[in-house]
């Protein structure tokens, strides 16, 4: 009965941890934007990634009906090509899309196209 009741202490114990460690790896860097929430301007000021303001107000306008989730559906953002993809390179976290910078060296895989 004693090991029961250790087993359910450990387990349970374990359980309310685990979100918690989980959060702190789901943590995007600092100077990171997400995608679904940030501003136009922010949008434009991503390195390299030549977004117009016209492809912005797009972003911003989708992500409020739909939020993005994948980097596959910034490729619906009318002008949004395969070239800005790879520069914006999103990083899929915390159920949304995020711009981080410490990651902004790394491509995206190729296509199997």
């Amino acid at each position: 009965m004693k090991k029961l009741i250790s087993t359910l202490s450990l387990c349970a114990l374990l359980a309310c941890a685990a979100p918690a460690m989980a959060d702190e790896d789901l943590v995007p860097g600092e100077g990171a934007i997400n995608l679904n929430t940030a501003t136009v301007e922010e949008l434009m000021s991503i390195p390299d990634a030549n977004i117009t303001r016209e492809m912005a107000e797009a972003m911003v306008k989708m992500a409020r009906e739909k939020p993005f989730v994948m980097a596959e559906d910034l490729l619906k953002v009318p002008g949004l090509d395969n070239k800005t993809l790879e520069a914006i390179n999103p990083v899929e976290e915390q159920n949304s899309l995020w711009y981080d910078p410490d990651n902004a060296e790394m491509t995206l895989a190729p296509s199997k196209c």
